[in-house]
C-alpha cells in the first residue's frame, strides 16, 4: 500500500484547477399529478386572492361612502336639534321679558320672583333666572338668590340693554359658589338675555337666563342612545367657534382640536365639507367623521357651534373584514377542491404518459418495445406511434452499424499487425539506437491497440476513462503499487480515448527508462478533474506526477515523446499540454475540453 508521502495529493496552485467551472444549479424535477395540482390549487389561490383584495377595496370604499352619509346625516340632526332647543330658551326670555308683571315698575317683588320661578319650573335646566333693573342690579331671581348683587359689569347685562343677546358656555362665577355641582365639576353657563322696556318704553331692566350646560350634556347622550340600534359606537363631540371641545372624550375635553384634525383628514367624496376618515388627537387609529355647524333657527342667531359624529373605522368596516374573510376561506376551499381534482385528473393523464416513458427508456436501452394500451388523448397516441416507428428505424441502422463496425475492426488490426510486421522486418537484425526506436515505435503501435480493443468493446461509442487508464497502465503496475490513480469516470469519445492512450503510453515508457517507474521505490501519482458541463462539453484537467525516482534534469531539447504529447496529441485532445521537470519528479498538466457522450 502507498504511504501517505506517496498518496496521490490535492492538485495544487502550481497544477492550477479548472478555470472557469460552472456549476448548473439543480431544481427538484415534480411528477405530473403534483405539477398540475400545485398549478390549480395557486391559480386558485391567487384568483381568491385578488378576488378578496378587490371585494375588500370595492366594499371598504362604499360602506366609507355609506357610513360617512350616516354620520352626516346624524351631525345635521344633532345640529338642528341644539338649534331648535337654544331657539325655545332663546325665546322663553323674551316672552319673559315682555311680561306686564315684569314690565310694570309697581308690581311687587313676590310676583315678579313667582314669575321667574315658574318659568324655571317648565325648564329644569335653568340654574337660575333674574332680573334686574335698569342700574344692572338683581331685583328678583327665581330661586332668591344672589338677589341685590351688582351685575352691571357683566356681558350678558350690558348687551341684553340693546337688544336679546345670547353668550358661550363658560365657567360660573357667582352661582359656582351658592349652587355646588353634584360630583364636584365646576358649573358651566350658557347665558341668555334681553331688555325689559316699562310700559313708556323706557329700560326698566334686563331679564337674563343662565342655563346649565348639563342640558347639552344630557341631549347628545340621549342622542347617542337613540344610535345603539343604527351605528353603535358612533361618538358625538361639540366644538366651540374657536375649537374648544364642549362635549366628548374626557381625552378631549376643553382642549383645542388642532385644525388639520378636521381639514387635513381624506375627504369620502367630492363635497370638501362632506364626511373624512383620519386620526384624531385621543387615539391615532382612524375615525370615520362627520362635521355640521350650527347656523340657529330663525331668529336666533346661534353660537357657532360645530357638531362632530365619528366612530371607530375599524369597528365601521368590520363586516368589510369578516367578508373578506369568507370570501378567503370559501376560496381556500375552492382551490383545494381544484387541486384534488387535477391530482384525479393528472393521474388519469399520467398513466399513459408513464407507459410512453417506459417505451421510450427501453428504446434508449436497445429492448424489444411493448405494445402500449389504447388511450384516449390523441397527442400520447401519436408520441407512442413516432416511438414504435423510431424503435423500427433504430433496429435497423443498429444492425448495419455492427456489421460496418465489425469489418472496420477487422481492417484496422489487420493494418496494426502489417504495420508491426513491416517494422519488424525493416528493424531486424538492428541494434543501438535503432533497435530501441522499433521498440518505442512498437510500444506505441501497442498501446494503440490496447485503446482500439476497448472502443471495439464498446462497439466505437466511446471508452470509460478509468478502463483506458487501467489498460494502458496495467503493463506498468508491478503487482499493483506503483500508480496511485484517483479520479471521477467520464465517457470519452473515440478520438479522446485513442489520444489519451497514447499519451499515457508515452508518459509510462519515459518513467520506465528514465523515470519514477526506473526504480522499485518510484511512484506515480495519477489525478484528475472533471468539470461541469459547458456548451455540450466536460472541462477534464488531469496531472501525472511522479515522485520517488532518481533526480530529474530538465532535458536540453525536447524528445519525440515530449514533442508528440505537447504538440500532436494535446491537438486531437482538444487542449493543450505541459511537461515540467523539477527535480523530485516530472509533472506532465493536460487541460482538455471532452465532448459529453
Amino acid at each position: 500500500m502507498p504511504t501517505d508521502a506517496e498518496r496521490v495529493q490535492p492538485i495544487s496552485s502550481s497544477a492550477g484547477t479548472l478555470a472557469g467551472t460552472r456549476f448548473v444549479r439543480s431544481w427538484p424535477v415534480l411528477p405530473l399529478r403534483l405539477v398540475l395540482a400545485l398549478a390549480f390549487g395557486t391559480l386558485g389561490l391567487v384568483s381568491t386572492l385578488v378576488l378578496a383584495l378587490l371585494v375588500h377595496h370595492q366594499a371598504t370604499a362604499r360602506l366609507e361612502v355609506e357610513v360617512g352619509a350616516q354620520l352626516d346625516e346624524l351631525a345635521a340632526h344633532m345640529a338642528r336639534t341644539l338649534d331648535q332647543g337654544m331657539f325655545e330658551r332663546w325665546r322663553d326670555v323674551q316672552v319673559a321679558a315682555a311680561l306686564d308683571t315684569l314690565r310694570e315698575p309697581g308690581v311687587p317683588l313676590p310676583a315678579k320672583r313667582a314669575v321667574l320661578e315658574r318659568l324655571q319650573t317648565t325648564y329644569p335646566a335653568y340654574s337660575i333666572l333674574l332680573l334686574t333693573d335698569a342700574a344692572g342690579r338683581i331685583v328678583a331671581t327665581s330661586s332668591g338668590l344672589l338677589e341685590g348683587a351688582d351685575v352691571s359689569a357683566r356681558d350678558y347685562f350690558l348687551a341684553g340693554r340693546e337688544r336679546p343677546f345670547v353668550d358661550d358656555v363658560h365657567d360660573a362665577r357667582l352661582l359656582a359658589k351658592v349652587l355646588p355641582q353634584a360630583g364636584g365639576e365646576p358649573l358651566r353657563l350658557v347665558d341668555l338675555a334681553a331688555p325689559v322696556h316699562a310700559p313708556d318704553g323706557t329700560l326698566a331692566g334686563v331679564v337674563a337666563a343662565h342655563l346649565d350646560w348639563a342640558w347639552t350634556r344630557e341631549a347628545v347622550a340621549a342622542f347617542e342612545r337613540t344610535l345603539t340600534r343604527q351605528r353603535a359606537g358612533t361618538e358625538i363631540l361639540l366644538l366651540s367657534r374657536d375649537g374648544v371641545v364642549l362635549h366628548g372624550p374626557p381625552e378631549l375635553l376643553k382642549r383645542t382640536l388642532p385644525p388639520e384634525t378636521l381639514a387635513g383628514a381624506r375627504r369620502l367624496g367630492a363635497d370638501a365639507a362632506g364626511p373624512r376618515i383620519g386620526p384624531w388627537p385621543d387615539r391615532p387609529a382612524p375615525y370615520l367623521f362627520a362635521t355640521e355647524p350650527t347656523r340657529g333657527f330663525r331668529d336666533y342667531p346661534g353660537l357657532g357651534w360645530t357638531v362632530a359624529a365619528r366612530v371607530d373605522a375599524a369597528r365601521a368596516l368590520a363586516p368589510v373584514r369578516a367578508l373578506s374573510g369568507t370570501i378567503a376561506v370559501s376560496g381556500l376551499a375552492v382551490a383545494l377542491a381544484g387541486a384534488a381534482l387535477a391530482w384525479w385528473l393528472a393521474g388519469r393523464l399520467a398513466r399513459p404518459l408513464d407507459a410512453v416513458c417506459a417505451q421510450a427508456d427501453r428504446l434508449g436501452r436497445g429492448e424489444p418495445l411493448a405494445v402500449l394500451p389504447p388511450t384516449l388523448v390523441r397527442e400520447i397516441r401519436d408520441i407512442a406511434q413516432a416511438l414504435d416507428a423510431a424503435g423500427r428505424e433504430l433496429r435497423q441502422r443498429e444492425t448495419g452499424r455492427r456489421l460496418l463496425v465489425d469489418e472496420l475492426n477487422h481492417r484496422v488490426k489487420n493494418t496494426l499487425a502489417t504495420v508491426q510486421s513491416f517494422a519488424f522486418q525493416s528493424f531486424r537484425g538492428l541494434d543501438g539506437a535503432v533497435a530501441r526506436q522499433r521498440e518505442a515505435f512498437e510500444g506505441r503501435l501497442l498501446a494503440l491497440s490496447a485503446a482500439h480493443n476497448i472502443l471495439t468493446r464498446e462497439q466505437w461509442a466511446g471508452a470509460g476513462l478509468h478502463a483506458v487508464v487501467d489498460e494502458v497502465l496495467r503493463p506498468f503496475q508491478a503487482g499493483g503499487t506503483r500508480f496511485v490513480p484517483s479520479g471521477p469516470d467520464l465517457r470519452l469519445p473515440p478520438r479522446v480515448a485513442l489520444a489519451l492512450g497514447m499519451v499515457l503510453h508515452e508518459l509510462c515508457t519515459n518513467a520506465a527508462k528514465h523515470g519514477a517507474l526506473s526504480v522499485p521505490e518510484g511512484r506515480v501519482a495519477l489525478a484528475w478533474e472533471v468539470g461541469a458541463p459547458e456548451n455540450g462539453a466536460h472541462r477534464l484537467h488531469l496531472v501525472w506526477q511522479e515522485s520517488g525516482g532518481p533526480p530529474v534534469t530538465a532535458p536540453k531539447r525536447r524528445g519525440f515523446g515530449s514533442r508528440l504529447i505537447e504538440r500532436g496529441l494535446a491537438a486531437e485532445l482538444g487542449g493543450h499540454a505541459r511537461i515540467d521537470f523539477p527535480p523530485d519528479g516530472v509533472v506532465c498538466e493536460i487541460f482538455s475540453a471532452v465532448e459529453a457522450v
